[in-house]
């Protein structure tokens, strides 16, 4: 069984570098290793630089695909060959711009969810793809990997037409002992009440180390205490003009020359 904690746990284990603890991580994943990219396998080194650690979570993160084939075999990860998946990441739910950077390094994810209209068509599994296919992108990045996600959600405007409680458990099990990710802290403003209820249930399966990074705040100013306020969009008070539809064009653009970097290659059941 994956170790839940270490979700939230530090990346120094060994003097080594992930580069330098490469080689040894394809010896100890054999076959396992075949087709997967150094630049995957460094996720892992990076998340833990720790052979027996991130070849452990390698593991497990295929152990879960196994079990959990609607997020990359089902159908596509890829906003090009999904149309769904498509639709939703331009409706502004999560957006992660690579500059988003919070003041610590690491890389900031902003959520919106009163853009999530669960009536709209859209199904549970299909927002949790439209999270970790962001997350999947997110990883891609150097300084995600090195210092991990931060997690800011406005929960302004938000009504129960807009949440279930199926996602976020959904999304934690995904995250939490299978992907290659460290959350360093989540804060969340504007949180209704129906919302804090729907978490308090939540929090029970997350790890404790995890559920200390975990903030509810009152005021944007904690935020800013965390994300360099001009960093965020105009209506937290910075100056970011951010249009979904150009990000995810953006994408299809990779994945149709070939220079994304997808966790969807780590699993044999994709080769």
């Amino acid at each position: 069984m994956p170790d839940a904690t270490d979700v939230t746990s530090a990346t120094t284990t060994t003097s080594a570098t992930p580069e330098e603890l490469l080689p040894a991580l394809k010896t100890e994943l054999g076959d396992a290793a075949d087709g997967v990219s150094d630049e995957n396998l460094l996720k892992f080194l990076r998340w833990k630089p720790s052979v027996e650690r991130a070849a452990g979570r390698f593991r497990d993160h295929q152990k879960w695909r196994e079990s959990n084939p609607f997020v990359f075999e089902d159908r596509p990860l890829q906003a090009s060959k999904d149309d769904e998946l498509k639709r939703i990441l331009e409706t502004d739910v999560v957006i992660a711009p690579e500059d988003f950077v919070s003041k610590k390094g690491s890389a900031v994810l902003c959520g919106r969810l009163r853009n999530n209209d669960m009536a709209d068509g859209r199904t549970v599994e299909d927002v949790v793809r439209m999270v970790l296919f962001t997350m999947d992108r997110v990883l891609e990045r150097e300084h995600a990997q090195v210092h991990g996600i931060t997690l800011f959600y406005d929960m302004k405007g938000v009504t129960s037409k807009n949440i279930h409680v199926g996602i976020p458990r959904l999304l934690l099990n995904a995250i939490i002992g299978h992907f290659p990710i460290r959350i360093a802290s989540a804060y969340i403003l504007n949180a209704p009440f129906i919302f804090k209820g729907m978490f308090a249930m939540i929090q029970l399966a997350m790890p404790p180390k995890l559920r200390k990074r975990f903030h509810f705040v009152s005021s944007i100013d904690e935020v800013y205490e965390v994300i360099d306020k001009d960093l965020l969009l105009e209506e937290h008070g910075g100056k970011r003009v951010h249009e979904s539809s150009e990000w995810v064009a953006l994408q299809m653009q990779r994945e149709s020359n070939g220079s994304v970097i997808s966790l969807e290659e780590c699993f044999d059941g994709a080769k």
